[in-house]
């Protein structure tokens, strides 16, 4: 049985260049409809992180942290409520342990994938509530800090603010996830028409792994993260393009070798192709970035080998992946002082997620954008 692939870019289309098209238009769209809504609240926060000399934000950017926050809370509020806190210690501990033991990795992976599911079997079927400091929490359990950190900051501005501050953000991040359900649904739902199947046909087989709650995501999630890169993708765009150095890194998922024949050489930055393969897209990429000028790293566990200040801070990265992870990688890489451009893969197919049983499908991404999004224009 062939795998079923969640989204695709391409539609019937040999390239993906509609896709760039439409995500521009509903972006310009969706923020023209909500910055007059969340201008005060914007305003406000924004004011607040200059009076804590801390970096400001864009307006378009602190609005998608907003739909972010409503998006998350809407799809996993009431599991995060309820999931339990001694389970949520243990594989807080598990990932502090897969961190300090690299080559334990699976190992640790596989027991996070059994107190999760076991946790999931013991939460309650009602929840008291889907708050804020709750989903925090339960983004860090799942390993997703940098969604955290995000939420934990509008979090602490609340806070300033007063109860009343509090509900009233509440309110508006959920009425803006509840409005972007529709009008991303018609705009976006015709690259995400698998994603329902995969959950209905697959996504149950991962009950005990790891990356359960990963693979469970619905459309609403994809759509999220399609307009998350396009926004912070423009809110990055300037400080990128005064980088010195640019470095693009890409899946695994996109070689056309097994792991096992891959010829790749490991480097502190990732693996660096060797050019075996003339058709494997990431020889393509890496030949193109030797004419152009950057570099290009194959990354399996994105981002970790950027650190903040020294060499890093000359660094312009551009971080191709799935459209699941791309927009919060841009997060984790501006944490540390970074500008991050992201691409979207056109498709998944990587043996980790999606095709677990099967040899993987390598995975692409639209050349033409990735060369606009590097140099310019």
């Amino acid at each position: 049985m062939p795998p079923i692939i969640t989204y695709s870019l391409c539609l019937d289309s040999y390239d993906s260049n509609f896709y760039y098209r439409d995500i521009s238009r509903f972006a310009d769209t969706w923020l023209a409809g909500v910055l007059p809504e969340t201008g005060e609240l914007i305003t406000g926060f924004r004011e607040n992180r200059r009076g804590l000399d801390q970096p400001d934000r864009t307006e378009g950017e602190c609005a998608f942290e907003l739909l972010a926050m409503g998006v998350l809370l809407c799809e996993h509020g009431d599991e995060a409520a309820a999931f339990p806190a001694a389970a949520r210690a243990v594989l807080n501990g598990f990932q502090q342990a897969q961190a300090r033991w690299p080559r334990q990795e699976n190992l640790f992976k596989t027991l996070r994938g059994w107190v999760g599911r076991t946790a999931r079997l013991a939460q309650p079927r009602r929840t008291s509530g889907n708050g804020l400091a709750a989903l925090i929490a339960w983004l860090k359990t799942n390993g997703e800090n940098s969604r955290a950190d995000r939420l934990a900051q509008w979090q602490a501005y609340f806070i300033t603010g007063g109860e009343n501050l509090e509900q009233a953000a509440s309110e508006c991040c959920l009425n803006l996830a509840a409005d972007f359900a529709e009008t991303s649904q018609f705009a976006l739902g015709k690259y995400t028409e698998n994603v329902w199947q995969f959950l209905v046909e697959t996504a149950p087989r991962h009950r005990w792994r790891y990356d359960a709650e990963f693979v469970s995501r619905t459309r609403l999630e994809y759509h999220l993260g399609m307009l998350g890169t396009e926004l912070l993708n423009r809110a990055y765009r300037r400080r990128f393009l005064s980088a010195d150095k640019k470095v693009v890194i890409v899946p695994p998922c996109m070689r056309i070798q097994p792991e096992e024949e891959c010829l790749a050489l490991p480097t502190p930055m990732g693996a660096k192709c060797q050019g075996c393969t003339p058709d494997c897209r990431v020889n393509q990429i890496t030949q193109l970035g030797e004419e152009q000028g950057f570099a290009v790293y194959i990354i399996p566990d994105q981002l970790r080998v950027f650190k903040p200040g020294g060499e890093s801070s000359r660094i312009g990265v551009v971080g191709v992946s799935c459209a699941l992870t791309n927009w919060s990688g841009g997060w984790e890489v501006d944490s540390i002082g970074i500008p991050a451009q992201g691409v979207l893969l056109d498709y998944v197919g990587c043996t980790y997620h999606w095709d677990m049983d099967g040899p993987g499908i390598p995975t692409d991404t639209n050349l033409n954008t990735l060369l606009k999004v590097i140099k310019g224009g």
